[in-house]
């Protein structure tokens, strides 16, 4: 069997973790990072990149790794951060992505491209793969343009839309729902979590490996990928209490008005999994399995 070399830009980010860790025999993984904030040693080649230097993305891309197939999650997914600077926020989540489309139509390489549920405005959930794309915020804005870009560009593309990931990641990465309320429970502290807003949280994990079968079996289109279960973000962080050992009564209900938001947030995104489900083996978790999950992989210094 043929080895597919692939690169993966965004590799310090949560998703990047885990098609590292979950990366299958056959694939030979080429990651690239904005800074250097490893914690441990990689076992595959890395190199620095902004993806807003077209030039180097150019060489990066076809000199250096010379992928079979581009995974692009590299992108500020700081909803906030991105309502609150948009100018550099469009050139990294948009033409960013311009600039990886370029350097993959250089030598006609497949793109899948990360996008994410901030593209729906939550108001006709759950949602199929070809529902209206209706975003509340700028950070969904720029995903419908980024989108747009793979849709019109002519490369063998897949789109993947991935909801409220959660899971482990490296230590000076941005942290997730679950892995922030580890960190404030472990230290007794308060926390306040919405009740009013839902969700269907996937296991970083099982993105990853959802992710690997599009590529082995040359999956083209777009894809909803959610966790098992829909939510809400209160019943969630109970469970994280109840799987990890913290004192539930440090959880506080609260509703989503009882936060100063600065980009507004949909209620409910929820997807439709249909086809998902025809086309691909990998079942993600509910939040229960994906918790233990979880918990089976903790080492000490991801609780600091």
């Amino acid at each position: 069997m043929a080895i597919k070399r692939v690169l993966i830009t965004g590799g310090t980010g949560i998703l990047g973790k885990a098609l590292i860790d979950n990366c299958p025999v056959d694939i030979q993984i080429f990651v690239t990072y904005l800074r250097d904030c490893w914690d441990s040693k990689l076992t595959c080649p890395a190199m620095q990149l902004d993806v807003t230097n077209k030039e180097k993305t150019l060489r990066v891309v076809t000199e250096w790794a010379c992928p079979d197939v581009v995974i692009h999650a590299a992108g500020i997914g700081n909803v906030d951060f991105v309502e609150n600077n948009r100018l550099i926020a469009r050139s990294i989540n948009v033409d960013g992505t311009s600039n990886i489309i370029d350097a993959c139509r250089h030598n006609n390489i497949k793109l899948i491209y990360i996008s994410t549920n901030a593209v729906f405005d939550g108001e006709k959930s759950p949602y199929a793969e070809d529902s209206e794309r209706l975003p509340l915020n700028y950070y969904g804005r720029l995903k419908v343009e980024a989108e747009n870009l793979v849709l019109n560009s002519g490369l063998e593309y897949s789109i993947v839309r991935a909801i409220l990931m959660y899971g482990w990641h490296f230590h000076q990465s941005r942290v997730n729902p679950v892995t922030n309320w580890i960190r404030l429970l472990s230290e007794g502290k308060t926390i306040n979590v919405v009740n009013d807003r839902y969700s269907q949280p996937l296991l970083a994990e099982d993105c990853a490996n959802i992710i690997w079968e599009i590529v082995n079996r040359d999956k083209i289109g777009v894809y909803h990928v959610s966790g098992a279960d829909r939510v809400s973000l209160f019943e969630f962080a109970i469970k994280t209490a109840e799987i990890f050992g913290f004192n539930k009564q440090l959880i506080q209900s609260v509703l989503s008005s009882y936060f100063p938001e600065i980009a507004p947030r949909p209620v409910d995104t929820s997807f439709s999994t249909i086809k998902i489900k025809k086309e691909i083996s990998v079942r993600p978790k509910g939040i229960m399995e994906g918790l233990e999950r979880m918990k089976e992989t903790n080492s000490i210094w991801r609780l600091k």
